[in-house]
């Protein structure tokens, strides 16, 4: 489920948009790419290249990793033809950054609704074979999304503050130590060829 899992790196190709169209002319962001990560797991998970072509010797990439629990929360684009420009900012003060940036066409993406931080979580769109025609992203608020990666351990916590039984189950370590070798011992029987 996306709520469990944050964005963690963006990769994004800017150049020349490769086309016989005459509407077509002039650079644009051809391709993006995104690094997500599973709260629960920590497995990453690297999208596909969304890509226009990327044959032209001007191609210009940039990539940015987030660290220490920072997040996406604004998203600046410009538009013509296609995206042409589009910058990326997170809670800390890192952006990546890709194209020129005009008055006329700017728009600005301020997802901190009614000042309550959110997080910009996961980037949907459409690209073609010239390049990346128009993006969007599903955001959540911060709160919900700390509430909701806590949901299991808080669940537990009720469970053992009302059930005494299960609660000692749980700290009995000697015990929980005899089950794990016999699990252990009973899949070496298994997987063991005599």
């Amino acid at each position: 489920m996306w709520a469990y899992e944050i964005l963690n790196k963006i990769k994004i190709w800017y150049g020349t948009v490769k086309s016989n169209d005459d509407n077509i002319k002039g650079k644009a962001i051809l391709g993006i790419q995104c690094v997500y990560v599973d709260l629960i797991t920590g497995n990453k998970t690297t999208t596909e290249q969304h890509c226009g072509d990327l044959s032209n010797k001007d191609i210009e990439v940039k990539e940015l990793e987030l660290k220490d629990n920072d997040y996406f929360n604004k998203c600046y684009l410009d538009f013509d033809f296609g995206v042409t420009h589009l910058k990326l900012t997170t809670f800390k003060g890192e952006s990546i950054e890709l194209g020129v940036e005009k008055d006329d066409t700017k728009k600005t993406v301020d997802i901190n609704i009614e000042k309550e931080p959110q997080i910009l979580h996961i980037f949907y769109g459409h690209w073609d074979k010239y390049c990346l025609r128009a993006l969007g992203f599903k955001y959540i608020s911060k709160k919900n999304f700390i509430l909701v990666n806590l949901m299991g351990i808080l669940r537990l916590r009720h469970l053992f503050q009302i059930n005494e039984e299960e609660r000692k189950k749980w700290e009995e370590e000697k015990r929980i130590l005899e089950e794990k070798k016999k699990k252990w011992e009973k899949l070496c029987k298994k997987y063991i060829i005599k």
